[in-house]
């Protein structure tokens, strides 16, 4: 997103700030500032993504977004094997469709897609191997196109049910306990940015203390292709964090909100 001198300066600094970074922030835990519960301000939250297009024919759909077309997903209500390695069964309905994915005969999530109007719905049932099973919501708004899910799509927001909006973190030493708002359990990392594996997101998070009071979060599938850079700037009277949660193509979204210590 920035120039490339840009970058290049700013990795640079970085790299020089990590070893003054990791002592500031080895603090013990009474004193440090990152560590607490961080409660989202919800007037603060900013969400930006985006179009995606959905083109439909006589055998089902596929879903194009920042120009990269996803693998068409075959709509006769029988199961087919995604590169993945998961069976992918599609049922269309009068208002969308119904997709589901298992693996090895386990249910893995079902994804109701329907369309009212100009609004398009997507529920998704999450049901993890190794994890309590959540569902998330996701409203997009009609740009053209049409009828039914075929069109451009514009996203307009999401919800999740494991949502609490309560972020934790607890620093000791050069590590970190960081419990997102959205899960029931903290994940354990060191602060130099090497990869933690999480089963449960099937993939690793990684954070790097860039400072005393910025902290960067980077979420890569098992494949090492990131999915999600989160920054999180701890303000200097230690009392809130601005967090900035960037998503790259082909699903490109952007979101910013604030967060005040309880």
């Amino acid at each position: 997103m920035k120039r490339l001198s840009i970058r290049t300066t700013i990795l640079m600094a970085a790299a020089m700030m990590a070893p003054a970074a990791l002592s500031c922030m080895a603090q013990d835990n009474a004193s440090n500032p990152w560590n607490g519960s961080w409660k989202v301000e919800p007037h603060s939250f900013y969400y930006e993504a985006a179009t995606f297009s959905i083109a439909t024919d006589a055998k089902g759909y596929t879903v194009t977004s920042s120009g990269v077309a996803q693998t068409p997903v075959v709509c006769d209500g029988k199961p087919h094997t995604n590169a993945a390695g998961n069976d992918v069964t599609c049922v269309k309905s009068a208002t969308g469709y119904t997709v589901t994915a298992s693996k090895d005969g386990k249910p893995l999530s079902k994804n109701h897609v329907s369309v009212a109007g100009t609004t398009m719905t997507r529920k998704i049932d999450f049901t993890p191997v190794d994890s309590d099973a959540y569902s998330m919501s996701f409203t997009s708004k009609r740009v053209s196109g049409g009828p039914g899910v075929a069109g451009v799509w514009k996203p307009t927001g999401f919800s999740e049910s494991q949502d609490t909006g309560v972020l934790g973190i607890t620093v000791t030493g050069d590590s970190v306990a960081f419990k997102e708002t959205d899960s029931s359990t903290p994940v354990h990392c060191n602060l130099d940015g090497s990869p933690t594996k999480v089963p449960a997101l099937g993939g690793t998070m990684a954070v790097k203390a860039i400072d005393p009071h910025t902290l960067k979060v980077y979420y890569h599938s098992d494949d090492g292709t990131l999915r999600r850079e989160n920054t999180f700037v701890l303000s200097l009277d230690g009392k809130t964090i601005s967090e900035t949660d960037f998503t790259p193509a082909p699903g490109a979204a952007a979101m910013t909100l604030l967060l005040h210590k309880m």
